[in-house]
């Protein structure tokens, strides 16, 4: 795997991820490097915050699943903070 995020960039899935995934009670999902700095610059323009690019991967996949309806609640932890990310997203070509 490779992404913008030091953090996800790593191809190895633990025992309990591949077991969730087996039994289909988890959806693993990806999103590109541009997707990703659309969803940290449009975060950090509307809510003032800088996401970690790891919270900005989850952002993203929001942009993708518009269509929850007007019942359901998403919740996305906004957890890490974005300022460390900030020589990525500088160098960033997106």
């Amino acid at each position: 795997t490779a992404s913008i995020s030091a953090g996800l960039d790593y191809p190895g899935v633990g025992p309990e991820h591949s077991w969730l995934k087996d039994i289909k009670r988890a959806n693993y999902v990806a999103v590109s490097d541009d997707e990703v700095m659309k969803a940290f610059h449009m975060v950090n323009k509307m809510e003032g915050i800088l996401p970690a690019l790891e919270t900005a991967h989850s952002l993203a996949y929001l942009e993708k699943i518009k269509d929850l309806g007007k019942t359901l609640n998403v919740v996305v932890n906004m957890s890490g903070r974005g300022d460390k990310d900030l020589y990525s997203v500088m160098n960033n070509d997106s």
